[in-house]
């Protein structure tokens, strides 16, 4: 089993930012979001993206992409990111992301 947990503050998230790391479907989903909100939703990608790649021991932001089934946070792997997992062997990725007004969470368990 793999864990990684990742915290930011929200305050520190930018669209040059989120544009270094973020895949075209993640992209997508952050421009449904209100100004106000927006920064909050950068801060859960980029804290969800960052467990992962602890989780795995290193990789690239832009092979882990943060998708969304009934508001439930769901991790797909790419690239040099998925083989990793492949050759551990591993099956299962796990997230969950919170946030308060101020930072985000996300903590990853990958079985």
């Amino acid at each position: 089993m793999k864990v990684g947990i990742d915290v930011e503050d929200i305050s520190r998230m930018n669209q040059k930012l989120i544009d270094r790391i973020a895949n075209p479907s993640e992209l997508n989903w952050l421009s449904q979001f209100s100004e106000k909100t927006i920064k909050t939703h950068m801060a859960s990608l980029w804290v969800a993206k960052e467990a992962t790649i602890k989780a795995l021991g290193g990789g690239n932001m832009r092979e882990v992409e943060l998708l969304h089934e009934n508001s439930r946070p769901i991790i797909q792997l790419h690239g040099k990111m998925l083989e990793r997992f492949n050759s551990l062997k591993l099956t299962e990725i796990e997230a969950s992301i919170s946030h308060t007004k101020k930072q985000a969470v996300c903590i990853v368990i990958i079985k």
